[in-house]
């Protein structure tokens, strides 16, 4: 069970804070420059937490994957923080409700299971994953040894911790099962008011790592006060809603989620006569998606059974229909079998032990009020039916994000199975849609995410019925258009936000056996999915979601170039393959990543002769948070090896005991464990690669390495890193010379761009505002020149990690794209003459390659004060030449 898409990004976001702070020890300035980098310049200030330990947040919408995040989540803590085996790694994994503990624990311990193996992929095996129970207990399965030679998670509820009652306040007491502990809590800085052998004592004393679940349930100062008692050494929040005052580093939008095909959207609003007509829409809808999905399952489909959730009234409101009378109604009056219809509320349980997912479940009808709620997952349910009376507002909130989740988590070939539906008897329906946009934006969406083919009962109207407008979301960037239709095929569409036309009430048509009909909402449907499939072409699969746009400041193409523009394709490099061929993005070819070079590429077969590793350096450097940001993040990863000094003397006592051979297997072990993982080397190869060295080195160097064991490790990693990139840069070449790769043009500017540091105004920037340079003064010198010069069309001062890039053997952002006058494309590469280095001769070689292969339009130039690498021109050279191309 591995990430996907989106799910990728929020690690790698959350892999760049923890690398910022590690680097600077500050996570008010790791913070700063986390968003600083994305664009997003008016983020609000790191807020610290009580404990002191970094706490950050990731913004996932329900059915998003939040658990499989957390999973990784907790191995990219680990690894940065380099918690490696023999040291404590305690990750205490917090979730709001016992039913969801209950889940997590049984999932995590299920053999098979996806999430079981994703712990085991994530952590590298030995994990135990143990509840509250266990944890006191102590003993075999929860001690000083253990959280030493395993990854230990424990799975906890937030109220377990808060000590409410006398079950939980055992947390808290003298627990001689801990005796193991006595020397960490010893060694810790133990608040005086905790028993030093208690569990939250001992728990406290190895510093763990805090998963929070469904965060924003955690926000009260009592949770803080939890939180600072465990002394975590980091915290990471996972929630749909994040609470006031959260450090969110990363947020998904909840297209991502339906591109992944994770959720079922557009969730689809009809607004009914009568609660009557609610029951009997909700009847036949779920009925012609049924028949959908048998035909789906027919054709090699996936089994769906949809399901309606019907949202009853409390029993104690007068006139109700409660849940009793409904059941009694769907039996009685439509024929409903009493086996497809369960109650779920608060006092009364009928899913209990039913597996909804089973192909010979009969449930199709649940009555609930508003007992389903987090941690209830059921994606057959694809109906929420509200029985609020026409007077009442709806109350949909808690239960909204029930239907959103996608079965399979595949895209179905019978459209009206990838939406969600709601139905509602509202008179006021305004009032209604806003209690559902509450329940989407509690569920992590938003207004942008529903449509309605229903008019708004409100004198709040300024917009004919059916326009759309833009809205400055990121889900709208282009007007969408709805196809001419009649009311009587489709009604209206709107897209919320926009206000709607007078209509004093829902029923205000003449013909109503058609405007109320399931072929209308179904209609609906397929047109709004088709205005979010244009989204996602127009956007590129590259969405911002609203949180973190509102933070941005967005600067648009400027009118004159946006028509050339919509029409230019900048080339990148793509390796043939067959056309016929499942990989084939374009015509006969994929698009070349870096590690597809290293198809080839045997670690152990590199000579190692004239390796010498200095083994007189310090500790770690610190890293600089600039260079960083300039650079990319990919080389800039510390390797934090500093064994103790027990740690040394353990294991030079145990290699004495060992033959010269059996020295070098263990070394070669304990430097792999060191290096970790080197993507897309195998640890079979990086391991051999690693004897190879040790072979070759004298009795007291060996000895050394245990003294010096960030040198040496650094030193190992520098050379394999190097004979990567011979080989990438070797083989590329060759690939170029023989037709393996050729350029397409396919890379599409944005429509808007989000600097943090602004360039002054200029008439031929491409966007209304550009990035200022903030590298090098030859940068800064080359922007006044392109804006001054006469011969330069257009220029664009290309972002450093989020623009285009010649994709090689490296990943090569030019500082400044530019378009001359006679229609030229030129790329350009500033060096101040201190950055000279091995990059630069990989960089001017991979842009002339580029130059070669993309066409006499296309011209790529490094330049120097004074050029000094092959290939680059000095400052005087390239300003002549950008002046006459």
């Amino acid at each position: 069970m591995q990430p996907n898409k989106y799910q990728s990004v929020v690690l790698d976001d959350l892999r760049a804070f923890l690398v910022r702070w590690l680097a600077c020890k500050d996570p008010v300035l790791a913070y700063r420059a986390h968003w600083d980098e994305k664009g997003a310049a008016r983020m609000p200030a790191y807020q610290p937490q009580p404990h002191g330990a970094p706490q950050v947040c990731a913004k996932v919408p329900t059915a998003g994957g939040k658990t499989l995040i957390g999973i990784y989540a907790l191995h990219e803590v680990l690894s940065a923080m380099d918690k490696r085996r023999g040291e404590p790694r305690l990750c205490i994994w917090l979730v709001p409700s016992l039913s969801i503990k209950d889940q997590v624990l049984n999932r995590f311990n299920s053999p098979g299971d996806g999430y079981w193996l994703a712990l085991r992929e994530a952590l590298g095996g030995q994990v135990s994953v143990l509840s509250k129970e266990q944890l006191l207990t102590g003993g075999g399965q929860f001690n000083a040894d253990i959280v030493r030679d395993e990854v230990v998670i424990a799975v906890l509820t937030y109220d377990s911790l808060r000590a409410k009652n006398k079950d939980d306040r055992k947390l808290y007491q003298q627990n001689g099962a801990l005796l193991s502990f006595e020397a960490d809590v010893a060694a810790s800085d133990n608040d005086g008011d905790v028993d030093p052998e208690s569990l939250v004592a001992a728990v406290a004393s190895l510093n763990p790592v805090i998963i929070v679940d469904e965060s924003h349930n955690a926000t009260s100062e009592l949770s803080r006060e939890m939180l600072k008692s465990l002394k975590p050494s980091c915290v990471v929040e996972l929630t749909a809603t994040p609470r006031k005052g959260a450090n969110v580093i990363s947020y998904v939008d909840a297209m991502a989620l339906r591109d992944a095909h994770m959720v079922k959207l557009p969730v689809v609003v009809r607004n009914l006569p009568y609660q009557a007509s609610v029951i009997a829409h909700a009847i036949d809808l779920r009925a012609r998606l049924e028949t959908e999905a048998i035909a789906e399952h027919a054709e090699g489909g996936a089994y769906i059974r949809p399901i309606v959730l019907f949202q009853a009234e409390p029993k104690n409101k007068d006139d109700s229909l409660s849940f009793e009378k409904l059941r009694d109604e769907l039996v009685k009056q439509h024929a409903i079998n009493p086996d497809w219809v369960k109650i779920k509320t608060a006092n009364v349980d009928e899913l209990k032990g039913i597996n909804l997912l089973a192909n010979d479940c009969p449930v199709r009808f649940i009555i609930t009020v508003n007992a389903l709620k987090e941690g209830w997952d059921c994606p057959f349910a694809y109906v929420l039916a509200t029985l609020a009376d026409r007077s009442s507002a709806i109350d949909v909130e808690q239960i909204l994000g029930r239907i959103l989740r996608q079965p399979h988590i595949r895209p179905h070939g019978h459209a009206p199975l990838n939406m969600s539906y709601v139905l509602t008897a509202s008179a006021v329906f305004s009032q209604a849609l806003e209690k559902i946009v509450a329940g989407l934006n509690r569920a992590g969406f938003s207004r942008n995410d529903y449509r309605t083919p229903d008019l708004l009962s409100t004198t709040n109207s300024a917009l004919p019925v059916g326009q759309i407008t833009h809205t400055g979301t990121n889900h709208d960037p282009f007007q969408l258009t709805i196809p001419s239709q009649t009311p009587a095929e489709t009604d209206a569409i709107t897209s919320a936000p926009v206000v709607i036309s007078t209509a004093t009430d829902a029923t205000a048509t003449t013909d109503m056996s058609v405007t109320y009909s399931v072929n209308t909402t179904l209609r609906c449907g397929e047109i709004a999915s088709a205005q979010l499939d244009q989204v996602t072409k127009n956007l590129g699969g590259q969405y911002i979601a609203p949180e973190q746009r509102a933070m941005m400041d967005n600067y648009s193409l400027r009118n004159e170039f946006s028509p050339e523009i919509s029409t230019l394709r900048m080339p990148q490099f793509y390796r043939r393959v067959a056309a016929e061929s499942l990989f084939a993005e374009t015509d006969g070819g994929t698009m070349l990543d870096r590690d597809m070079l290293l198809e080839r590429f045997q670690l152990v077969d590199c000579d190692v002769n004239d390796f010498k590793p200095n083994l007189t350096a310090g500790d770690v450097a610190q890293i600089d948070l600039k260079a960083l940001s300039t650079e990319g993040m990919a080389d800039y990863e510390p390797t934090r090896v500093q064994l103790k000094a027990y740690e040394i003397n353990k294991i030079r006592d145990y290699l004495a005991t060992q033959s010269p051979e059996s020295k070098r297997r263990q070394l070669a072990g304990l430097i792999s464990s060191w290096l970790g993982k080197m993507p897309p080397l195998g640890e079979p190869d990086l391991r051999a690669y690693i004897d190879k060295l040790l072979k070759r080195m004298s009795p007291a160097e060996l000895e050394n390495i245990l003294e010096q064991q960030h040198a040496f490790v650094e030193a190992v990693r520098k050379r394999v890193r190097l004979e990567m990139a011979h080989f990438r840069l070797k083989t590329f070449a060759h690939w170029v010379r023989t037709d393996e790769v050729f350029t397409d043009e396919s890379y599409v500017f944005s429509n808007e761009v989000h600097p943090v540091e602004l360039y002054p105004p200029s008439a031929n920037t491409l966007y209304e505002r550009e990035e200022r340079a903030r590298s090098t003064n030859l940068e800064s010198r080359m922007a006044d020149w392109l804006a001054a010069s006469a011969n330069i069309r257009w220029w664009h001062r290309n972002h450093q990690t989020r623009g285009f890039y010649l994709n090689g053997p490296i990943n090569h952002y030019p500082d400044f794209i530019v378009r001359t006058q006679q229609g030229t494309i030129v790329l350009i590469e500033t060096k101040g003459d201190h950055l000279q280095n091995d990059d630069s001769d990989t960089k001017v070689e991979l842009g002339k390659l580029w130059q070669e292969c993309s066409g006499r339009n296309y011209r790529y130039i490094m330049v120097f004060n004074q050029a000094s690498v092959v290939g680059a021109v000095n400052w005087q050279d390239g300003i002549d030449m950008l002046s006459r191309v």
